[in-house]
């Protein structure tokens, strides 16, 4: 927020990047993000089986094992809530940080000039077939969110191409009118 504002007073063309960590493990956020969701009500993952003849290698990372577990048996209910509760929050805490640098563009008057772009670098197993990571080839594992807001762009536009990440940056350079480099 005090870049942009700084960004703004420059009066110059900018290019800023923001990364928020979450929801990636461990699953911190603010109390007031927990509270939003009853645990117990959280559903459970509704496939939490491994798909049939699936090979033994098959397992995911197990990175949450890291971590001090307590109590929690990572085959019980309670942990899966836990962890779907604590992704839940997490995630929660980070769109209202990416709401407050949109919010931010608009309160400076740089959101109808912006281009903003919104990605998340992979999925995420909640529970899947007994997974809890991001390293496997299901469909959750490998969605991940893009959002693109520029000016010209027909608002709530939604596209089912597929998209690779490497696109990004020369879609920037055009969305930009910039001349795309040669490497």
């Amino acid at each position: 927020i005090a870049d942009l504002r700084k960004l703004k007073e420059s009066g110059e063309p900018f290019f800023l990047g923001c990364g928020f960590i979450r929801p990636h493990l461990p699953f911190y956020a603010p109390k007031k993000y927990w509270d939003w969701y009853d645990e117990a009500a959280i559903p459970l993952a509704p496939n939490p089986y491994r798909p049939k003849d699936a090979p033994k290698a098959l397992n995911g990372i197990r990175e949450y094992k890291s971590y001090a577990l307590g109590d929690f048996d990572d085959k019980s209910e309670a942990f899966q809530r836990k962890m779907r509760h604590g992704y839940f929050a997490s995630t929660s805490y980070a769109d209202k940080l990416v709401g407050d640098v949109i919010n931010e563009l608009e309160k400076l008057g740089l959101a109808e000039n912006t281009i903003v772009v919104i990605w998340g670098d992979h999925g995420w197993q909640l529970g899947e077939h007994g997974l809890w990571c991001k390293h496997c080839n299901f469909h959750t594992s490998l969605n991940a969110p893009l959002i693109v807001s520029a000016p010209g762009m027909t608002r709530g536009a939604i596209s089912e191409a597929l998209v690779e990440f490497v696109d990004i940056y020369p879609s920037l350079c055009e969305l930009a009118g910039l001349k795309l480099p040669t490497h």
